[in-house]
This record gives structure tokens, sequence and C-alpha cells, in this order.
């Protein structure tokens, strides 16, 4: 049986980031392959991944969530967090990067730096985590080492530090140079096994440039390794090494190394340097915590109380909800008894487990710094605080506004019910889902980062939870809005039924409000023409009628109502009577005034290749937009535009297509404006209300 327990210091956390495709998942089945957990290199599309094993990836063919193993490498056990890297899953990787100490920014070396790989790179420095970076596929056409290295430097503003040098590349790439060990490796396409050899010729300028490189970053990490090297300009090989590891887990120094992870070649190296320059828990930095509403540092080892932070969890079919948790302070206690910080409840840890995919080891005891799975917790979640003695929660993610939103409704009746909680685990499982109600459509809201994740949660509904369901946008809120002002407009109920009657009274002015002023109701009655206590249904009779506008059934808005004078009856005058009198009066006005459509418009910051630009700009031109301006990043530039939402419902997908998988946006509500008079006719006959509704006026 396999050793499953560890000490802390013997413990490597690491998580594989980076844009999507550039292989990282390629990487984790190469490093279980090499250390002899698999014996056959899995595969996606195949449906033999260790790590994409639900069935939406291997659909796919790529991951859309978190996947963990574990594995051992000359004495030490590796966490490896394989992440996802498509844009609309990228949150998902952030957050499970608070489980790493080290972590490995994949690049693909023929496509170099991609936008996922700058935001996993960025989030991983400002986490203070170390980092690795793994330039893979240099066996494929078009890598180019050097060009990666540059756009490194360019785009993420720090100085890769070569641990080794690639013999070759694309169809004559045939192994790395490790410049620390002075020795080149070859590799055996069958096999994928190394052999070592002395350095080539050809290499000998290179290899000693990148160890000059070497020395130099190591120096700047150590200020008497610095005044040395100032006053002889050269450090011992023995000093270089010695001071190296701590260089690479301060952060301080970025090392890169070589890959063509699906032939294996450069695998057993990345391990030797994972167990030799990653991080232990030991060497964590210090935790944002929250205590008391304020942000504090917290220092964690294995002496203080535990304290838990749930990276991931999912629902399993099988095995029922998984919940994936660092244990960052402390040792799980033995009894399992803790508590949920943010609901304030106990939960129970029975058996815990490290996971290798969906395959789970039982262990004996939860240690500091390992990453452990625990089934069936009550109401435990993605990100929640588990702890025991402790008066805090770890600081976590904030995740953006939703892109992209869909109305979901069961196909089968009396399912309702049902449908929520699936949707709470799924919440539960990816916190950047959310749901909301779409009051005009009368429905249950899903709202993701993009169609290809909410097209994946409506997967995992019929799947998981065995729910159809009906699937479409929601509707677009329009408003209605009087145009002009009109004055003393008269509404009148009287209604006599043979007993008491029905009578009231009362005259409006109305006029229009500046957008986003909504509704504003003016009382000016004076010498009693309206008892006081009828004017409050003067007013609620006007808000009732305004829920239905009488262009196209939507909402009325941005109005203002003056109550100018009315009249009564001692004995018919009603509450009921003054609100029809108040809903004739508004109908009257807006039909007097004008009424014109209003529609939503969205503040939109585009990221996108500068190559780019020229042809987002028209698109946005095109779906009526306005560029406000523009702010250029390297390579990349940032649009602010504003475009109505009736225009970008589809805008993730579209804009996914357009820059190749490149381009990223985030949008939040601006504010209503008009609708162009040639799109009115269009909106009010495709209108699911078909204008206000007269009845109850008769």
């Amino acid at each position: 049986m396999a050793k499953t327990l560890f000490d802390s210091n013997d413990i490597r956390n690491v998580a594989l980031v980076g844009h999507g495709a550039s292989g990282k998942t390629t990487i984790g089945e190469a490093i279980l392959l090499k250390t002899g957990v698999t014996t056959r290199f899995g595969n996606t599309t195949a449906g033999t991944s260790t790590f994409d094993f639900e069935p939406e990836e291997v659909k796919r063919g790529g991951s859309n969530g978190t996947a963990f193993a574990w594995c051992e490498h000359n004495g030490k056990k590796v966490n490896i967090i394989d992440t996802p890297g498509d844009g609309n899953f990228i949150y998902d990787s952030f957050t499970a990067m608070r489980g790493a100490d080290l972590a490995i920014v994949v690049v693909s070396a023929p496509d170099s730096v991609e936008v996922q790989t700058s935001r996993a790179y960025l989030e991983a420095q400002r986490l203070g985590l170390a980092r690795m970076i793994v330039i893979n596929k240099m066996d494929k056409e078009r890598a180019n080492a050097a060009q990666c290295i540059a756009d490194l430097k360019e785009e993420l503003e720090f100085t890769p530090v070569p641990l080794q040098i690639p013999m070759g590349a694309a169809e004559t790439f045939k192994g790395v140079i490790s410049v620390i060990r002075n020795k080149a490796y070859v590799y055996d396409g069958a096999t994928g096994k190394s052999k070592e050899t002395d350095i080539p010729a050809e290499f000998a300028a290179d290899v000693e440039a990148a160890w000059e490189t070497i020395i130099e970053a190591v120096a700047e990490t150590d200020d008497e390794l610095m005044e040395k090297y100032l006053e002889t300009m050269e450090l011992s090989h023995e000093e270089c090494l010695a001071a190296l590891p701590s260089a690479i887990r301060s952060g301080k120094l970025v090392p890169v190394v070589y890959t063509a992870a699906v032939n294996l070649v450069g695998i057993d190296l990345l391990l030797d340097n994972i167990a030799k320059y990653a991080p232990s828990p030991v060497d964590r930095n210090e935790m944002t915590i929250i205590r008391n509403g304020s942000e504090e540092k917290l220092a964690c080892d294995a002496k203080q109380p535990f304290a838990g932070l749930v990276i991931r969890s999912f629902f399993d079919e099988r095995t029922g909800k998984q919940t994936i948790f660092r244990v960052m302070c402390g040792n799980v206690p033995e009894d399992g008894a803790v508590t949920n910080m943010r609901t304030g409840d106990g939960e129970r840890l029975g058996s815990l487990y490290v996971l290798r995919g969906s395959n789970r080891d039982a262990i004996e005891k939860g240690v500091f710094g390992d990453i452990i799975s625990v089934a069936k917790l009550k109401d435990t979640r993605t990100n929640d605080t588990l702890g025991c003695g402790i008066d805090f929660t770890f600081k976590t993610i904030q995740y953006p506004a939703p892109m992209m939103d869909f109305n979901v409704t069961t196909k089968t009746k009396g399912e309702e019910d049902k449908l929520k909680v699936a949707i709470d685990k799924l919440i539960d499982e990816d916190p950047t889902l959310s749901t909301g109600y779409d009051e005009l459509g009368r429905a249950l809201t899903l709202r993701g980062m993009g169609q290809q994740h909410l097209d994946m949660a409506i997967e995992k509904l019929k799947r998981k939870f065995k729910l159809e369901v009906n699937v479409s946008l929601p509707l677009v809120a329009y408003r209605e809005t009087i145009k002009k002002r009109v004055n003393g407009i008269e509404g009148k109920h009287k209604k006599q039924s043979g007993g008491a009657g029905q009578f009231g009274v009362c005259y409006i002015n109305a006029e229009p409000l500046p957008r986003g002023e909504g509704f504003k109701f003016v009382d000016q009655i004076v010498g009693g023409a309206i008892p006081r206590q009828f004017i409050p249904a003067v007013e609620k009779g006007i808000v009732s009628r305004m829920e239905s506008g009488p262009m196209a059934g939507y909402p009325v808005t941005d109005v203002a109502v003056e109550l100018i004078d009315g009249k009564y009856h001692p004995v018919d005058s009603k509450e009921v009577a003054f609100q029809m009198a108040g809903k004739k009066a508004i109908r009257t006005a807006l039909e007097q005034g004008g009424v014109k459509l209003l529609e939503p418009v969205y503040k939109m910051d585009i990221t996108i290749p500068s190559a780019s630009v020229g042809d987002i700009m028209g698109d946005i031109t095109s779906r009526r937009g306005r560029v406000l301006g523009m702010d250029p990043e390297h390579k990349k530039t940032i649009i602010h535009a504003i475009c109505p939402l009736a225009e970008i419902q589809r805008y993730a997908p579209d804009l996914r297509s357009m820059t190749s998988g490149q381009g990223i946006f985030t949008m939040e509500f601006e504010g209503y404006e008009d609708v162009p008079s040639n799109l009115e006719a269009k909106i009010i006959k495709e209108s699911p209300f078909g204008g206000a509704k007269d009845e109850d006026d008769e």
C-alpha cells in the first residue's frame, strides 16, 4: 500500500495554471505516469484522463473545473491542482490557487503568452505564491522559446530566469540542458526516458549566459550575496545553489523550464525541480484573514488551532457532495468536530481522503498543509472557512458580475422546487454561477461567465439531478416614459350598483423626469378637495397602472405626477374609487403626453489583443454601441464602451469567436436610453405583453 501520510515539510502543493489548451492537464497526466501512479497516458477525449473525469469535460475535450491528484517523488508528496484555463472557468482556477504554494504557469511554446496566461500569473503574484514557468509543447510546429521569454518580459514585466536551455524546437526538439547540473538530457521519443550527456558545444555560450542570469537573479534576492557580487562580479556555484531555493520560494526569482509533456520530455526534471524548489506549507507566506470585519495578516503554522479553507466542492452521483479543503493552520481535530465560520454551525468531518481525480485514498489524519477531501458536509461550500477554536475567516476571491443570463424552466410541471435545490448545489460547487428572477418573464434566471459556462451547468442539471429544462434568454427590461408635460388631466371613477356607489375624481399634471429618477409623486391638494386618507389611494392607482405601459406593456418610469385637485362624495367615495381614478388619470396623461420606449444600456470594459481593435470597434458600432475610450496595455487594449443590452446578450461567445478566445470583458448596468424610433415598431410587435390592459378601468 502506497504511503499516504507525509510530514508537512515534505508536502508540495502545486497548481497548474495558464491559458486553455496550453497543456496543463497533459503535464499533470505525464507526472502521474512518470511517478507510476498510472500505467498509461490519460487522455481527456478518450475518457481516460485522471483530471478531466466529468462527462462534460470528456465531451468538450478540456477542463471546466479544478481536479486534484497526488503522487510521490524523491520522498515528497506532490499535490497536483489542475485548473481550467478557459475564460468561462478561470475563476475556478483562481479559487483553487489559494490551496497552492507554487503556481506552475504553463505557456504553450507555439502560442506564447495568451490572455489567461497573464491573468493566472498576475493572480499568483497577487497571492504571494512562488511561481515557475513551464514552456510546454516544445515539439510542436511554430514552437518558439525565445519569443515566449520575450513576451513574458514584456507582458508580465518580470525577468524569467532559465534553469534550462531547450535543445532545438518543433521537429528538432530532442531534450533540455540543465544549467544547474551543467548536463544535457536527451529523450527517447518512444519511451520518454532521458539519457544524461555532456553539453553539446553549440550550446556552450547559451548555457554560460543562462548561468550568469541565474547568478544575477539570485544575488538580487539576498543582500549579502549582492554585496559580494558587486565587489567581485561573481558567486561560486555552491553559493548560488544554496541561495536558489529560498529565492524561488520567496517569489523573487521566477524560473523557467521546458517540456514536451505528451512525450514525457522534461517531466522528470520538472518533478526534480518541484521536489527541490517548491515551497512546503511550512514556507507559506502570511495569509490574509478577516477578523471582526477587518483584514489582518496571519502567519500559518502547525501549532495553531485548526483552520481550513474550502477550495473546491462538487456533487458526485456515487459518493454525494465532496468538499476539498487546504489545511491552513494546525491539524484536523481527531474527533472531526469543526465549525463553519460563515454559518456558525458545526460540521462533522468523517473519513478523510486524498483525491486522484474521481478516486479517493483514505488517510489516517489531516496534517498541516495537506489538501483533503471529505464527504457529505451539511452546509459547507467553496470559499468557506472551517475551524476549531478560531474567530476569523480567510479572505477569499471576489467574483465579477455575470456576463450572460439564461432563463431556466422545468419541462415537467411540479419540479420547480427540485430545480431550485439543484441550482443551489451547482452554486455551492461553482460560485461564479448565481441566480436571479426575471420579473418580466416570470422565470428563474441562471447567471454565469459565458454561454459555455451556462451550457455546462445545464448539462450537469440533466446528468447529476435528472432535470430536463427549457432555456431562453431573459426578456430585455425595456421601459416606457412620457414624452412631454401635460396639465390638468382628469381621472374620474363613478359606479352605481343599487346600493352604495363608488365615486372619486382626481386631476393631475404629469411630466418626464431625467433618466434614472424613477417615479415622483407630489401632493398639491389644498382645501380638502380630496380627503387626506384617499390621497395614498390615488398614488397607489397611478403606480399600479404604470406597471404596464400603453405602448408595449413595459413598466413606465421617469415620470413625475402632481396631484392638484379632485372631487369626492361623502358617502360613495372609497379608497378603491380613488385608486381607479388615479389609474384613469395616468392612462389619459400618457395618451396625451405621448410615450416612448427606453432600453437598458451597459458599460463594458473589453480586453482584447491590440491586433483586434479595429474589428471589435466595428462590431461595437454595429451593435449600436459607443466607444468611450481605449487604454493600451502592451499587446492588449482595453476598450471602454456603452452598448444596449439587447445587442450584447450573447456577447460572451461572440467576443470569444472574434478574438480566438483571447478577449474578455466585464459589464455593469449604466442606465436607460431612448430606443431609436426605427426600432420601436419591432419591439412593440415582439412584446410578450401587448400593451396596458384596460379591463379594470371599466
